[in-house]
């Protein structure tokens, strides 16, 4: 850029605007974040735009998604917020005690069935931690997260990825559940992802029923007494809860622990992937 950004730009401040759309994809989602208002993010967009002449953004059915003009800078201040974070974590530790939030996105099925029931132990080493669990399955970028556990291996970002484990889902049902009537599924977006492909060519045909999540679908199945998808995790907490087809394999779904470079030496994320990697480590089934 002729002159440098900072000739450019006359107010930072604008850059948080653009990191919040990026990372939620909305303008009314980054109002949220930011505490403000749809139009004010707008505005400020626009006043970045004609600063670095051109468009920071371009609209599709999945939302706002960057140029490839602003993703070297979206890299830049990615990296700085990163550093920024770990910096701050590392001097907030009071009387030898982790202090600050860290947002966690994952699928609700897995929150529910192998963090949830170590929350307790992790605010008795750490009072000082607070969590943000957001539900969510197939993504391969951090959003509004510091980590993400998704079965999506990234691809781009400066991103460190590792595997964590594996799940497992199969088609379940309960005692008298009917074999030729309807069944229980994911919503369409889901339908090319392996557990529904998996499901429709045991069963068929399309679901005549479709949730969000696979611990939606499990609470669905053991409600209505209609087979359906869902993870062997999930369907292990429930009792009476089978396989369909006791001869069907299981699918096996890889997940992947991310995170940003940056934050590889932040004491507090650090702790809590401790505490995540113990949760699936001690997991017996998953």
């Amino acid at each position: 850029m002729p002159g440098g950004l900072g000739s450019r730009v006359e107010n930072w401040d604008d850059l948080r605007y653009l990191m919040a759309v990026d990372k939620t994809g909305s303008m009314s989602a980054a109002a949220r974040l930011l505490a403000t208002n749809p139009a004010t993010v707008s505005r400020r967009l626009a006043r970045l735009s004609e600063a670095l002449g051109y468009e920071l953004f371009h609209k599709t059915p999945e939302g706002w998604v960057a140029s490839d003009s602003i993703r070297p800078l979206l890299h830049s201040v990615a990296g700085f917020e990163g550093e920024l974070e770990s910096i701050l974590n590392a001097n907030d530790i009071k009387d030898g005690q982790l202090q600050g939030t860290i947002a966690i996105g994952m699928s609700s099925s897995l929150a529910n069935g192998i963090l949830y029931p170590r929350i307790g132990e992790l605010f008795e080493q750490h009072p000082g931690v607070r969590l943000t669990l957001h539900s969510q399955t197939y993504r391969d970028t951090l959003g509004e997260n510091d980590l993400i556990i998704s079965p999506m291996r990234p691809q781009q970002g400066r991103l460190i990825v590792r595997p964590i484990g594996a799940v497992f889902s199969n088609v379940y049902c309960m005692p008298g559940s009917p074999r030729d009537a309807g069944w229980i599924g994911l919503l369409r977006s889901h339908d090319w992802h392996t557990p529904m492909q998996r499901a429709m060519e045991l069963m068929g045909r399309c679901p005549t029923v479709r949730l969000e999540s696979l611990h939606d679908t499990a609470d669905a199945i053991r409600a209505s007494g209609l087979p359906g998808v869902t993870l062997r995790i999930s369907a292990a907490a429930i009792p009476g809860m089978t396989l369909l087809e006791p001869e069907s394999p299981d699918n096996e779904i890889p997940l992947y622990l991310c995170y940003h470079e940056t934050r590889r030496k932040d004491p507090l994320l650090q702790a809590i992937i401790a505490w995540v990697t113990r949760a699936f480590d001690e997991t017996e089934t998953l």
